[in-house]
């Protein structure tokens, strides 16, 4: 039985051959005579396959061929028809990037014009994205990885940075380094690029010369750190994502996996906000993510729930008890899953912007002390005291004193004995060079003191210069010699 061909918004058979899908293809972008159908299958695509070599320039090549042949066998394509057959050729390979095979089997006329419209949109994005990548890739690049201690942040810090690099497919680089070589089955995606990377195939033509650039990438930013001797056994594959799995299986091993959750486990015991003084609210809510990013990362992610309850019990700040109580009772009378983790953050962030000494603090001046009585770093012009003693020093916050101790480090000032500073200098050169300019500015000064002298009565004139001689002209000097011509 002849294969019926479907417009508009009747669906395809469920199963189609391939041949009957090519041409049913060509049929929705306007080759409906037989004919023509039967040449442009016969000559230029009989499968997927073709598709899938095939670029936009192939097409109008094609076009051009068929337009210049003699009479009988010439077609004419028309743009319309040669677009439609460009937006294919992005549709079949969307479906390589996602590791799906292409089929219409199904599928209405209206929606394969949709889905080539799409195809032809992303098809321009990626472009885009390509002539961005070289800006953006400097931008986050992560830097070298020089200790375990940075693992976690240049983890996260490559991966995003690989996003910014499309591969020759034009999937972004990350793909090469995913944990999961296939996605759970049913997990939803927020965007086709995002499906790309966590689908694109790990093997083939494409994905080895991806893979060689992920691993160069890799080395660039291990090259002379510690870091770079974890991945010299799989260096000679030069495979992106075995060397990214030799790090991962260091740094994330069972050791370095267990000094992290005793970390978080520490700041879970011990994390506590009670002042903006000892602890700045925005700096307790980023301990808490980088805690319950450690979890997540290790397989004991914390719930919405259990971040709340954490957050309500470590916020002992006494002037939110109130806020804390009002968020306990919304949740309470509230259905489940309304009030989550980031609302929370954001009404106590709220509230702590209103507090009196968040207020102060924003002033940026301060006395000796502040409001609570504690000492204060800052004098009553609100600079810092660096060349002074700081009377209770050790009640000081530790953010505090790492202020002074960068300012006073910046401007190169000792506190001596006497609780005075100093400035000091760092080399002997330096040394010299200071004092050049102290007897420079003392010349300056000294001739200054003299031109006023001078503009006084020829008096005081006199006198002046006679303090100004020095032993040597009292003994033939040049105003002793002077004098002396004067007299005769």
């Amino acid at each position: 039985m002849a294969y019926q061909f479907v417009t508009g918004a009747t669906n395809a058979p469920d199963v189609i051959i391939e041949e009957n899908q090519i041409k049913q293809i060509l049929y929705w972008c306007g080759f409906v005579t037989p004919a023509n159908q039967t040449a442009i299958y016969g000559d230029s695509i009989q499968e997927y396959a073709d598709l899938m070599t095939m670029t936009e320039s192939d097409m109008t090549d094609i076009a051009k061929d068929y337009a210049g042949r003699a009479t009988n066998a010439r077609i004419n394509f028309g743009l319309r028809k040669i677009k439609k057959l460009k937006a294919v050729t992005h549709w079949v390979k969307d479906h390589r990037r996602v590791s799906t095979t292409p089929t219409i089997e199904k599928m209405s006329g209206n929606e394969f014009r949709t889905q080539l419209e799409t195809a032809t949109a992303r098809a321009q994005i990626r472009k885009q994205l390509k002539d961005d990548s070289t800006t953006k890739s400097k931008e986050a690049s992560p830097g070298a990885l020089k200790s375990e201690l940075k693992w976690i942040q240049w983890e996260t810090k490559f991966n995003n940075y690989l996003t910014t690099i499309p591969g020759v497919d034009g999937v972004p680089l990350s793909y090469v380094i995913r944990e999961k070589e296939q996605p759970d089955a049913g997990t939803t995606f927020t965007s086709f690029v995002e499906k790309t990377v966590a689908s694109a195939p790990l093997k083939g033509t494409f994905y080895e010369a991806d893979s060689d650039t992920v691993h160069q990438a890799i080395v660039s930013f291990t090259t002379g750190e510690t870091s770079e001797n974890w991945i010299k056994s799989v260096s000679r594959h030069r495979d992106g994502r075995k060397s990214m799995q030799a790090l991962r299986d260091h740094f994330s091993g069972e050791g370095n996996v267990t000094r992290r959750i005793a970390e978080a486990d520490r700041l879970k015991e011990n994390l506590h906000y009670k002042n903006e003084r000892s602890l700045s609210f925005e700096s307790f809510l980023t301990k808490c993510e980088n805690m319950f990013n450690i979890y997540e990362k290790h397989g004991e992610a914390m719930t919405e729930d259990a971040k709340i309850r954490f957050l309500f019990k470590n916020v002992q700040h006494p002037e939110l008890k109130s806020e804390i109580a009002a968020l306990k009772a919304s949740i309470t009378t509230s259905p489940p899953g309304t009030l989550t983790y980031t609302t929370v953050c954001n009404h106590l962030s709220t509230a702590v912007s209103q507090l009196p000494e968040y207020t102060s603090k924003g002033r940026n001046i301060s006395g000796v002390s502040v409001g609570d009585g504690s000492p204060s770093i800052y004098k009553s012009d609100g600079s810092i005291k660096v060349d002074e003693f700081i009377p209770n020093w050790k009640d000081l916050s530790t953010e505090d004193k790492r202020k002074v101790l960068a300012e006073r480090k910046k401007l190169k000032i000792k506190l001596g004995s006497g609780g005075k500073g100093k400035i000091t200098a760092d080399t002997p050169k330096q040394l010299s060079k200071y004092k050049k300019q102290n007897a420079k500015y003392k010349r300056t000064i000294k001739a200054l003191k003299k031109s006023v002298r001078f503009k006084d009565n020829d008096e005081d004139k006199e006198d002046d210069d006679a303090e100004e001689q020095d032993a040597g002209d009292q003994f033939g000097g040049k105003n002793a010699k002077k004098q002396k011509r004067n007299n005769d």
